[in-house]
């Protein structure tokens, strides 16, 4: 991989210019007419209530190459719906039966494991999540405006089963669940152009925001050297928040031929956002919102790792026509035939099948929509899309055999347009085998976590943390 144009001209306009992103996006445009890929962005989508795996699972007659994903009730529809997304994605996604998320917890619990190859532990992992590993302790996120952000619907809560980003330490990181909000840390104070009464308003706004960032700063520093060593970890959690904002009071500008800054998102399209607090009839349209606005923040180069934490539309009424609660009368419903009950002899009941991968064709929609966004911004190439859920089968709360999802270009890493189904947990003689015999052999998520570090040049060989050091250790040597 090429990347001289690109450094040859980040040198060339000095190391003081090269954090914003307007010069980003120029030395993109540079490393594109020089025929360089453009520098590697993960988003991480987490969806709920696992997989009706009799819609989602290789067929007969399906190869890693040729298989179909258009037939009736199939739930990766959307990745070959050209009516819709304007093409078929079938040639940009790397579908992966038979990844492990051994959370040890309650599988609600368990989305925590999904970017942190982690136990959980008192409703945390044990470790920091793969996009701060990333973003922050690799530094990879800090040449750009915002070095990750965590978007979610509905659900404001930081638990390990509501929440993907970790930092030092398996502490939980806030994330954002309003659009406008969204809005504001991505876009606000971002110009676009040569407009000087834009230009003077924004600097104005600098101005005056880091003279409040000053003069927090001194107050933590001076309270640091009173607290304890633990209480002085969650300062410094602050201090990283602080100077996330720096970072964006100093970055002003953007531009490029696909970066423009959005319209604000409409606030009356969602009058309540949080769950359980009249939020879920909105669910859909907040969705829509961040997947957009992720989508142009990713183009235009302000950010280079994202999450984003989905929900259900569980309420009266939704526009999938399933019953109110779709946690109880959809995946709690579920019964499973064996290739959803991890090889166990049963028939399952499939009336039960099709709500299910009604939901998650839903949850695949969105990420469909985000992939179209990305395409029409010329950032789906440069893109690795991530995409599972806390579950495999949701009526057993199992961990096992979760629905994992590559998706975008990934800079060539990853060959996609693929299906793969990895070696069984247990032997077909013994179906009924779990964690603790030595028939049991997982493969885990923390080899999707290390293969996405070596993607983005990151060379380690285990990344999580769990009893058997093997089961974190080495990449999936499938995906390329």
């Amino acid at each position: 991989m090429r990347r001289s144009t690109r450094r040859t001209f980040l040198r060339a306009v000095g190391a003081s210019l090269a954090t914003l992103p307007f010069v980003n996006m120029l030395a993109d445009s540079v490393a594109r007419a020089g025929g360089e890929d453009l520098p590697l962005k993960l988003v991480a989508v987490y969806h709920p209530h696992g997989v009706a795996a009799e819609y989602w699972a290789m067929r007969a007659g399906d190869t890693e190459t040729s298989f179909d994903i258009a037939y009736e009730n199939c739930s990766l529809q959307p990745f070959d719906d050209a009516a819709t997304y304007g093409r078929s994605f079938k040639d940009k996604i790397l579908v992966v039966e038979g990844i492990d998320h051994l959370s040890n917890a309650n599988g609600h619990d368990s989305a925590g494991t999904m970017l942190t190859g982690s136990r959980i532990d008192g409703k945390m992992p044990l470790n920091l999540s793969l996009d701060q590993y990333l973003a922050v302790e690799k530094g990879l996120g800090a040449d750009t405006r915002i070095t990750s952000v965590a978007l979610g619907v509905g659900m404001d809560g930081t638990e390990s089963g509501q929440t993907l980003s970790f930092g030092a330490g398996g502490a939980p990181l806030p994330k954002i669940i309003h659009p406008v909000e969204a809005f504001n840390l991505l876009f606000a104070g971002l110009v676009v152009g040569d407009d000087p009464e834009a230009q003077a308003r924004a600097a104005r706004q600098r101005e005056l925001g880091q003279s409040v960032i000053d003069f927090v700063n001194g107050d933590i520093n001076r309270l640091r050297t009173r607290l304890a060593p633990a209480e002085q970890q969650k300062l410094d959690q602050h201090l990283t928040s602080l100077r996330e904002l720096e970072k964006q009071y100093a970055a002003p500008s953007a531009g490029g031929p696909s970066c423009v800054v959005p319209p604000l998102p409409d606030a009356s399209r969602f009058p309540s956002v949080k769950q359980y607090n009249g939020g879920e009839p909105y669910f859909d349209a907040i969705t829509d919102a961040h997947v957009d606005l992720l989508a142009q923040a990713l183009a235009c180069g302000v950010t280079r790792f994202a999450t984003l934490f989905m929900n259900d539309l569980s309420y009266a009424n939704n526009p999938l026509g399933l019953p109110t609660d779709n946690h109880g009368s959809v995946a709690h419903t579920y019964d499973a035939s064996p290739v959803g009950n991890n090889g166990r002899p049963g028939a399952g009941k499939p009336e039960t099948w099709v709500p299910l991968a009604k939901f998650n064709r839903y949850s695949y929609s969105k990420i469909a929509r985000l992939m179209q966004r990305l395409d029409e911004l010329g950032a789906l190439d440069s893109t690795l899309i991530y995409a599972s859920s806390d579950m495999g089968n949701p009526a057993l709360h199992s961990t096992r055999n979760v629905p994992t999802l590559l998706a975008g270009g990934a800079n060539g890493k990853f060959r996609m347009g693929r299906r793969i189904k990895l070696k069984a947990d247990c032997p077909a003689d013994a179906p009924w085998c779990g964690e603790t015999d030595s028939t049991f052999t997982p493969v885990t998520n923390s080899r999707i976590l290390v293969s996405i570090a070596q993607a983005f040049g990151v060379e380690i060989e285990s990344f999580g943390s769990q009893p058997d050091p093997a089961l974190t250790t080495g990449a999936l040597s499938e995906l390329t």
